[in-house]
């Protein structure tokens, strides 16, 4: 699609749309390109004039919430929506459920405080993951043996072509290992308004994985396992807003029991974990162990900390990082035979990209 088919400079633009308009600070690696057109969301009635007005003037949309799960590899051509729809309302259904509708744009980690401090258990293993409500279904965010799509009932959304709007049932989101419909076969027909998460009001706890078990003193108590994870993740991962990045740069590989049984043999102090009748590796425990932790250059690097984050010092376009990842990528398929794939979404997409 010709992003600039319509648009001339006599075009009037709606009020909330602005033109050239840098994406530097709405995007955590901080790379600086610009958005053609640009909007800040924080209404339904707004989003879907918006929608409408740029369909009729025959331009792509492309809609980001806090940018931290994102690689923006050039200028976005068409119209940036940054997703501000809040809200937070709470119902308490029959048993042991507790009924909780958030708004797409609101921070993601503020609202797993919130469910905290009301005593609602369910994601307090996802505290201090970046972004927004709205961004948690597209990458089926997990950390330490929970997956969002564990405490997800529905998710309402915006129909990009009817401009309706809807709930859609989590099962049929088709969600898997940081994956969904929404970041695959509905990545150009959807855009999240809002999630309903159940959530429980007695605990169960997930403290197997990743040693957080060890992390908590005493008996667990919700407030103390979600205070441990934020102390583990602040102990390894930088903080976005200190340190540029993107939080795990690439996906743990999953591979055959074959495959891991020779990796074993070679690797003995591989780390695995089970994935169904497959093993998942860390891979981070492979780019650590091929040397990459806390290299850097051209002014990007991998975290001192935790090799599987990569970060931004002060690269301002991101061929760099792209280098970077190439280069860690050859390495890791060259000493294991793994093939890393990358975690953030990238912007815009390839077939996107402006002419030069």
């Amino acid at each position: 699609m010709d992003s600039t088919q319509h648009i001339t400079d006599a075009t009037i633009l709606p009020p909330k749309v602005e033109k050239n308009v840098s994406l530097q600070q709405y995007n955590t690696f901080r790379f600086d390109y610009q958005a053609e057109f640009f909007a800040l969301v924080e209404d339904l009635m707004t989003l879907k004039s918006l929608v409408s007005w740029a369909q009729q003037q025959n331009i792509n949309i492309t809609m980001l919430g806090g940018g931290s799960n994102l690689l923006v590899c050039a200028d976005i051509p068409g119209l940036v929506i940054i997703n501000r729809l809040t809200g937070c309302h709470a119902k308490e259904e029959s048993g042991n459920r507790i009924s909780l509708i958030v708004g797409a744009g609101e921070n993601w980690h503020e609202i797993v405080e919130f469910t905290v401090q009301n005593d609602w258990f369910g994601i307090e293993n996802l505290a201090l993951i970046p972004g927004t409500a709205g961004a948690a279904p597209v990458q089926n965010i997990g950390a330490y043996g929970v997956e969002v799509k564990d405490a997800l009932a529905r998710v309402q959304v915006l129909d990009r072509n009817t401009l309706d709007v809807y709930w859609i049932n989590a099962q049929d989101c088709g969600f898997a290992y940081r994956d969904s419909h929404f970041k695959g076969q509905w990545k150009d027909k959807y855009f999240i308004t809002a999630i309903e998460l159940s959530l429980k009001k007695r605990a169960e706890f997930m403290l197997s994985y990743g040693g957080l078990v060890n992390q908590i003193d005493g008996e667990p108590s919700l407030k103390k396992v979600f205070q441990a994870v934020c102390q583990v993740r602040s102990s390894k991962l930088p903080d976005p807003k200190v340190l540029a990045n993107a939080g795990s740069f690439f996906k743990n590989p999953i591979v055959s029991m074959a495959q891991h049984i020779q990796l074993k043999k070679s690797f003995p102090s591989l780390v695995s974990f089970p994935h169904g009748d497959a093993f998942k590796l860390a891979a981070g425990w492979l780019i650590d162990q091929a040397g990459w932790k806390g290299k850097t250059q051209q002014g990007v690097g991998v975290y001192e900390k935790q090799a599987l984050v990569l970060v931004n010092h002060q690269a301002v376009k991101a061929e760099p990082l792209l280098e970077l990842e190439a280069n860690i990528k050859a390495n890791v398929l060259n000493l294991y035979g793994v093939e890393l794939e990358r975690e953030p979404v990238q912007m815009p997409k390839p077939n996107e990209e402006p002419q030069t």
